[in-house]
């Protein structure tokens, strides 16, 4: 074939691979913006923020840091970057965004999926339906989707292997042909390859031990009879792995991943889901990690070329390596099974057990290794296949289209997998992260929920582990996050273990003096600049919420400040912020406090249910315990008049209002409608010099109605303070 035909040929393969890619994807191309893939996307986003934002820091080490799991010092180098897409990230979200710039690698990633694997097909003479359809069939096979739909940057990389083939068979040409210039080269070409597999994801260097390492093992078979030859390929190898781990010593995760110490999540062996009952079949999840599939084509397209290989003799090619790569295949299907293969009742163990124990327990996903078992099927069924198909191309593009359209229909090509929201973007983070330099970048964010996760467990609300995202924006060390593996002591004290931040979990009740003295310790130790409350992963309904927020009004109030509210985020600022000047906003504007409306968590504590609005009136009813407060601060110390609009729920009901336990009356108060109600609040309630004033509502809970599942007092709708005489004293 002449250099013109083959550019066409590569033109066409690139079009029809690229063109699948957009099938596959279409659902994230369409919704670029609005929508994410899978779970675990913060990670990577945060992942190559993080690198950025190293870079351009001085003292912040890549691969042992404190940015996420605060305060431990973590050793990343198990941590999965996906460093090898780095580069392009960072060419294009400056100008197209982070969302946007991740859909363009994974469009690049599973047009490479097929596109190279089509051409070591052809390398090893494959006819060119045949090798298509085998590129097809690698960059749609379910286990591959899973990664595009799950963001797994790092674990979608299966051109790697092909890649990695058609290299070596560079070095062999090369050395056959007695050309150490050429050998040399390959060589070097090959290790910075291998240091770019390295950097995309630690386990595709195991991966590349199935496949690569065999195909290698045959080239030095074959040559072991001319002893230069031997030798020459065996120096060509040695380089290739030593450029690999220098690279992967100086610019890499390797001497960090060397010195890692600390014990891994418990996982046992036995209990790791595999492709065992969806050897031909699809899950109606695929795209979860415990319901791995390998969908039927794969599979049986391999069982019908080892039919045809047994009994059709004009197949037969003495030479041509079809055996090889159907052996190559089965080691790795043997261990994609799972941990225990179950038949009837008898349950057998697999090979996974041994890699699981080989690797420490961090390689946890045995199908992960199913995607090789299709590609060395690929090769062995294009060999099986080819010589029936010489000379006939009708035959060959009849082959290829129906080939497609079962390989469509055996995967459900037309499926995609759910979809999440991209988080809320909420202006203040950008805020946080425009607050640069020496007195900000040392300053910690809690966020609320708290939440903790590695690779191997999820600690609390899961959404929880997801603000990570939001680091990306405010740019400041977290305690929530992800850590592909870490020790399990620098994160799982915060699940029950810890007073403070299991609480604010809600994973163990308030245990109200340690955690405040926690508080204090942790405020100005850390330092904390900033608690955000995510009212909606807590419960807009919940109690829980308003336990937090009388916590942090009431018990906390000379430490923390409600800055921002912004749609379901509270933004806390601590007294440890450079820029605390006390808290201005805990004074009502205009001396109005609207209860049910977003600003009123500045105020509200125990005693409280959730805001409502009630034929358009925005309120909240007490009654979850039988005192209300709201906790306030007042701009000048002299004597107010404290007006609220009330109803009583069902019956007349008494209403006591103290501040700052000084009683202020008490007043009937109607169930009919809505009616303002009057209390004097006299300056001698006011002792503190920072104008705090507490304010306890108490009320009468007897007469309950039992079918609506909450005890109700008073409807408030609002509360209003208005100064009556001048001024006496300054605070």
């Amino acid at each position: 074939m002449n250099a013109s035909k083959r550019i066409k040929l590569h033109v066409l393969a690139l079009a029809c691979y690229s063109t699948l890619a957009f099938v596959v994807l279409h659902a994230l191309i369409f919704k670029n913006g609005t929508h994410v893939a899978g779970y675990d996307y913060f990670d990577y986003h945060w992942n190559f923020w993080f690198l950025r934002h190293a870079s351009q820091t001085a003292g912040i080490n890549v691969y042992l840091n404190d940015f996420i799991f605060y305060p431990a010092l973590t050793n990343y180098g198990y941590h999965a970057y996906a460093a090898f897409w780095y580069p392009l990230w960072a060419l294009l979200e400056p100008p197209l965004g982070t969302l946007t710039a991740f859909n363009v690698i994974i469009f690049i990633g599973c047009t490479l999926n097929g596109y190279l694997l089509f051409l070591w097909l052809r390398r090893e003479g494959i006819a060119l339906s045949l090798a298509l359809i085998g590129g097809i069939a690698l960059q749609t096979f379910p286990i591959v989707r899973y990664s595009y739909y799950n963001t797994h940057i790092n674990l979608m990389n299966w051109f790697w292997l092909p890649l990695h083939l058609i290299l070596w068979s560079q070095s062999l040409r090369a050395v056959q042909a007695r050309s150490p210039k050429r050998a040399l080269l390959w060589a070097i070409v090959q290790g910075i390859a291998l240091y770019g597999m390295a950097m995309s994801e630690h386990q595709f260097v195991i991966f590349a031990a199935f496949v690569v390492v065999p195909y290698g093992l045959l080239s030095l078979w074959h040559a072991r009879r001319h002893w230069r030859q031997l030798l020459s390929l065996c120096g060509v190898a040695l380089l290739t792995v030593a450029i690999g781990v220098a690279l992967l010593w100086q610019f890499g995760y390797l001497s960090y991943a060397l010195r890692f110490r600390g014990t891994l999540a418990p996982g046992e062996a036995a209990a790791r889901p595999g492709v065992a009952t969806r050897l031909f079949s699809m899950a109606e999840t695929w795209w979860q990690w415990d319901t791995p599939s390998m969908g039927a084509f794969v599979t049986l397209s391999a069982v019908l070329a080892l039919g045809t290989a047994l009994l059709a003799r004009q197949t037969r090619h003495k030479g041509d390596r079809r055996w090889f790569w159907f052996w190559v295949g089965i080691p790795p299907l043997l261990i994609a099974l799972g941990g225990t293969v179950h038949i009837g009742d008898l349950s057998l163990p697999t090979p996974y057990r041994l890699l699981h124990a080989l690797t420490g327990g961090m390689f946890g996903m045995p199908w992960r290794l199913a995607p090789i078992f299709a590609m060395a099927m690929a090769i062995f069924a294009g060999k099986v296949f080819t010589p029936l198909l010489q000379g006939r191309a009708r035959a060959q593009l009849a082959l290829f289209v129906c080939a497609f359209l079962a390989n469509a229909w055996a995967v459900r090509l037309w499926e995609t997998a759910p979809l999440t929201p991209v988080p809320t973007a909420y202006a203040f983070y950008e805020q946080i992260g425009a607050e640069r330099g020496a007195p900000y970048d040392k300053l910690v964010l809690v966020e609320v929920p708290t939440g903790a996760a590695t690779g191997e467990v999820i600690l609390g609300d899961p959404r929880a582990t997801q603000l990570q995202w939001y680091g990306i924006f405010h740019h400041k060390r977290m305690i929530n996050g992800f850590i592909s593996r870490a020790p399990v002591e620098h994160f799982y004290y915060i699940y029950t273990g810890d007073p403070m931040l299991s609480w604010l979990g809600q994973r163990v009740p308030l245990d109200a003096d340690f955690v405040r003295r926690q508080m204090e310790e942790r405020i100005f130790g850390y330092p904390i600049g900033y608690f955000v409350v995510h009212k909606d992963l807590i419960g807009l309904e919940s109690a829980a919420l308003t336990e937090i927020f009388d916590f942090f009004n009431g018990e906390l109030r000379q430490w923390l400040c409600p800055t921002w509210i912004e749609g379901d985020a509270v933004a806390y600022r601590t007294a440890a912020h450079p820029d605390w000047d006390g808290c201005p906003q805990r004074v009502p504007q205009g001396g109005l406090i609207d209860l049910g409306a977003a600003e009123d968590v500045r105020f509200i504590g125990r005693g409280w249910h959730y805001a409502e609005n009630i034929a358009g009136i925005t309120a909240r009813w007490t009654g979850a315990e039988p005192v209300a407060r709201l906790y306030l601060r007042v701009p000048e110390r002299r004597t107010y008049r404290l007006r609220l609009l009330a109803q009583a729920f069902g019956k007349v009901r008494q209403l006591s209002l103290s501040a700052n336990g000084v009683p202020l009356g008490s007043v009937a108060v109607q169930p009919e409608r809505l009616a303002e109600y009057a209390f004097t609040l006299p300056v001698e309630a006011l002792p503190f010099e920072d104008g705090h004033l507490e304010l306890a509502l108490t009320y009468d809970l007897s007469d309950q109605d039992a079918t609506l599942g909450r005890t109700l007092g008073l409807l408030v709708d609002w509360l209003r303070l208005e100064a009556l005489e001048e001024r006496r004293h300054s605070q």
